[in-house]
């Protein structure tokens, strides 16, 4: 495929799809948004230099799903998250979860099904395409030796995934992609993207991924199932070794698998369920506080009220008061 191309076969495939629209589009920027089940999301795509494409995610949704979709050629794919949290499928049929401050580098395709678990994604995504950095890199960047095979086998041998949580350096360096001034966004992303791939080639950097970012499709079932179990009667209460043992696993395992999907404890995760839950039943309803407070797992009002007042800053009948009055 040749570079030119690139942009618009990629704008050809979102057409196909119903869910999603094109918002704008010039020769080498796109912004298209697509309706999830649950939610929006929107992706700013834009070609940095010939064949190297630099993506911003940002999802408000649990999941999306892009069934037919096929990936523009094959490459390099350099991804960070900045906020929220995304499971991806790879075609090895493990699990990536992206976190805040994970930078992952893979070469396999990921599958067309992406979760946010705690529902909500933003991040960036650097793609290079392997055709086009064949016949020609940037000009730039055979002056610094930076190379897509270089960084390729350095950290994806043998087409394996990486990742790490990045360092301070990198963390500021993609932060100041999403600040990238307006007036010229475009230079400020190719000076930032160059810096970025330098880096990957030449700084001192972990050669193997943490393997924390990765999980098998069955331990992530069970951690599914987990919050399943803890959340359908929020007034019931589970000891993490009864959990465990129903799956037939350590209570550490437990722990780390449900801490590896919702990047939270069980017991925080549990805590911001009730709470949730407890907000839309004063909102929305007349029942009274101890009624809510068993509903929601706490033993008497009394409890509930402080619990909730240490985590929202206010006791519950004043944030009835100030919900229904508008304030």
């Amino acid at each position: 495929m040749e570079p030119a191309t690139i942009l618009p076969a990629y704008a050809e495939e979102l057409d196909l799809h119903e869910n999603i629209k094109v918002i704008s589009q010039s020769p080498d920027k796109m912004v298209y948004q697509i309706n999830c089940v649950d939610g929006l999301g929107t992706v700013e795509v834009m070609t940095l230099f010939p064949g190297v494409i630099m993506q911003f995610h940002s999802f408000h949704c649990k999941s999306f799903r892009l069934t037919g979709m096929g990936e523009i050629g094959d490459g390099l794919k350099i991804s960070y998250c900045s906020e929220g949290r995304m499971e991806v499928r790879m075609s090895d049929n493990r699990l990536l979860f992206m976190e805040p401050g994970i930078l992952s580098l893979y070469v396999n395709k990921a599958q067309d099904s992406f979760q946010f678990p705690c529902g909500h994604y933003h991040g960036v995504e650097l793609f290079l395409h392997a055709s086009s950095m064949a016949i020609e890199s940037p000009e730039i960047w055979r002056s610094y030796e930076i190379s897509m095979e270089t960084i390729q086998n350095r950290f994806c041998p043998e087409g394996r995934n990486y990742a790490i949580r990045a360092e301070d350096r990198l963390k500021a360096l993609f932060q100041a992609m999403l600040d990238a001034p307006e007036e010229c966004q475009m230079n400020y992303l190719r000076i930032k993207a160059t810096e970025l791939l330098f880096l990957l080639c030449a700084a001192q950097m972990p050669d193997k991924s943490d393997n924390y970012s990765f999980m098998t499709m069955g331990q992530v079932e069970i951690a599914k199932q987990i919050m399943s179990i803890i959340t359908l009667d929020l007034g019931q209460h589970y000891s993490i070794e009864s959990l465990a043992e129903s799956f037939g696993i350590s209570p550490t395992s437990a722990k780390n698998y449900f801490q590896g999907v919702y990047g939270k404890n069980i017991s925080g995760y549990l805590r911001e369920a009730r709470m949730s839950a407890a907000t839309l039943a004063l909102r929305d309803s007349q029942q009274p506080i101890a009624e809510i407070a068993s509903a929601v797992g706490y033993e008497n009002a009394s409890k509930f009220s402080a619990a909730f007042k240490n985590f929202f800053s206010e006791a519950p009948l004043e944030y009835r008061r100030q919900s229904r009055c508008g304030i």
